[in-house]
């Protein structure tokens, strides 16, 4: 199996159907996970995905698809990193939930020992795992793809012989409240208490694809106290969604605005 093989099939459809009309409802949803009237709804959460964003989002959704996946079957269709790939240094990656988070992880193990800090339990990720194993028989690297949020004294340790990618838009309560494409998002204080508490620096770390170009975007090392990490990472994530809105994951973000 191919590591393009990894992700959702249509990564690799030819370049051609990328300037195929999305209008219709069922391709929007296909592409996208979301209705076009969802994404009217969402919109009018965050009002910078325009007013109707559903066709250009699966038009967007589906040029990142086949970037990733091109990006995956061959180093040398990579990402751009900005400013530059990452360095060695044990270090907390802050992100949050645009385009692929687990092909940002594929794409940053091919320059580092990284891991995932997800919700769920080892076992209770097993599909993904088998996936994972696939991807490791291209790039071998003996460190986890992942590590449970539910098991916390692994991350301290994990953070002494490798790095770790976790999700800022995702707190169990109700986090806090900042802005971002014209709306607010909540965000998680645990990932920049978990730098500071294992002394590593903390930066922000997204994937997007501006004017159709993959990137992977890693911020300048982040404050050492929350409140100030919290801000800056804030910052950094609505400029990188300002650029590339509809690169944002569709279902998560909807799921958000459920939320009681």
């Amino acid at each position: 199996m191919r590591a393009a093989d990894l992700l959702p099939r249509g990564l690799l459809r030819p370049i051609s159907t990328l300037l195929q009309s999305a209008n219709r409802e069922e391709e929007i949803q296909a592409f996208t996970g979301l209705t076009r009237e969802q994404w009217r709804e969402l919109s009018r959460a965050f009002p910078r995905l325009g007013s109707d964003p559903g066709p250009s989002a699966a038009r967007a959704r589906r040029k990142l698809q086949f970037l990733i996946g091109r990006a995956l079957q061959t180093p040398r269709h990579g990402p751009r990193f900005r400013p530059a790939p990452p360095g060695p240094e044990p270090t907390v990656y802050v992100t949050a939930h645009l385009a692929d988070l687990r092909a940002l992880r594929y794409l940053m193990r091919r320059h580092l020992d990284v891991a995932s800090v997800v919700s769920t339990t080892e076992e209770e990720r097993e599909a993904i795992a088998r996936e994972d194993r696939t991807f490791d028989e291209r790039v071998p690297r003996d460190f986890p793809h992942a590590f449970s949020l539910r098991r916390p004294h692994r991350l301290r340790s994990a953070l002494s012989r490798g790095s770790l990618i976790v999700a800022a838009d995702a707190p169990e309560g109700e986090g806090v409240r900042l802005s971002c494409l014209g709306g607010s998002v909540r965000l998680d204080r645990r990932p920049f208490r978990l730098a500071r508490l294992a002394g590593v620096p903390c930066r922000a770390l997204f994937l997007t694809a501006p004017a159709a170009r993959l990137t992977v975007t890693i911020g300048e090392q982040l404050p050492r106290e929350e409140t100030p990490a919290l801000a800056a990472f804030a910052e950094a994530l609505g400029r990188v969604a300002d650029e590339s809105p509809l690169d944002l994951d569709g279902p998560t973000w909807w799921n958000r605005l459920r939320r009681p």
